[in-house]
């Protein structure tokens, strides 16, 4: 697991999947601005990195707004998440 921080730039992001062929990305929304940027990362991940899985969750993400973004899956808690990556993994 790599923890980039908070408020990292979709191209930030793009560079460490593509160095560290992540397999799976995860990213956290808490607050409704962030589902913006949140919507380019997934776009710019999908076109440089096109076998990467995004997880979406956070305080204001939904079902719906996991799917606006271009998700593969949508993570209610950490928990959750842990379960599809594991999934994802095996």
């Amino acid at each position: 697991m790599i923890d980039l921080g908070k408020d990292v730039p979709p191209d930030k992001i793009v560079e460490a999947v593509a160095k560290d062929k992540a397999p799976v990305v995860g990213l956290s929304a808490l607050m409704t601005t962030t589902v913006a940027s949140m919507k380019e990362t997934i776009e710019k991940l999908k076109i440089s990195c096109p076998d990467v899985k995004v997880i979406v969750g956070g305080a204001v993400l939904t079902p719906d707004l996991a799917k606006y973004a271009g998700a593969d899956f949508y993570a209610r808690d950490a928990m959750e998440g842990v379960r599809i990556v594991t999934k994802l993994l095996e």
